[in-house]
């Protein structure tokens, strides 16, 4: 077993996702220790740090995101094999979304280290909304998944063509829909708590709140990686 997890971390580290999902995961593990060890100031700065390295990290990494973003809005193009026109609306709102995400949050990096001439913190703010936008569209994405696929299975119950619906298919969509939405309602916690102001709970939650809801994050898109 120890073999087999060390060779999984491995191959996981040798892709580009891979390794962002673990980059992720390790900064909210230090996001964590931070906050468990407020009481002793000089070792929670430490831990903090590591956080700020990582996610100024992934930050850099994602600045060559937005070919592989085009590329996947580009081959969904206007959805048109889509059969549910529903989710056909989501996908392409959800690619406009993601894809303007990539430039905005770039914009801010470049004010943020002065590169432009520009005040970062309102892009920052853009590009945490696009996020939340984002999070919002899938959420709303799986609760229709089940709902349809819970239709579809009473309607064959209903006109005695059951058969026709595989049951475990109906539930393994219910499985991975509600993990699918877990994952983005964490991380959705986690925007909020971001935003300024004091819409909802922003700037409430506590480093060891933030560092929880990013390794359950983290963990579920790590899981899903090595599972597909």
């Amino acid at each position: 077993m120890p073999g087999q997890c060390f060779s999984a971390t491995v191959k996981l580290l040798e892709g580009y996702r891979g390794r962002d999902k673990i980059i992720r995961t390790a900064s909210y593990v230090a996001c964590l220790a931070g906050g468990l060890t407020e009481s002793n100031q000089a070792l929670s700065t430490k831990f903090l740090t590591i956080t700020a390295e990582l996610n100024a990290c992934r930050m850099i990494l994602r600045l060559f995101d937005d070919m592989s973003m085009l590329a996947y809005t580009l081959s969904y193009g206007w959805g048109k094999k889509e059969k549910d026109q529903v989710l056909r609306v989501m996908n392409l709102l959800s690619n406009l979304v993601n894809q303007a995400f990539f430039p905005i949050e770039h914009i801010a990096w470049a004010a943020q280290k002065g590169l432009i001439s520009a005040n970062a913190s309102p892009w920052l703010i853009r590009s945490l909304v696009t996020w939340i936008i984002s999070l919002c569209l899938s959420i709303l994405r799986s609760f229709w998944n089940i709902a349809h696929a819970r239709s579809k299975y009473f309607m064959a119950k209903k006109s005695d063509t059951e058969g026709k619906v595989n049951k475990s298919m109906v539930v393994n969509t219910y499985k991975a829909e509600l993990v699918t939405i877990a994952q983005n309602a964490t991380n959705l916690g986690m925007a909020i708590h971001w935003l300024p102001g004091n819409q909802l709970w922003s700037g409430k939650l506590s480093n060891t709140a933030v560092g929880v809801l990013g390794i359950v994050s983290s963990s579920i898109g790590l899981v899903k990686l090595m599972s597909s």
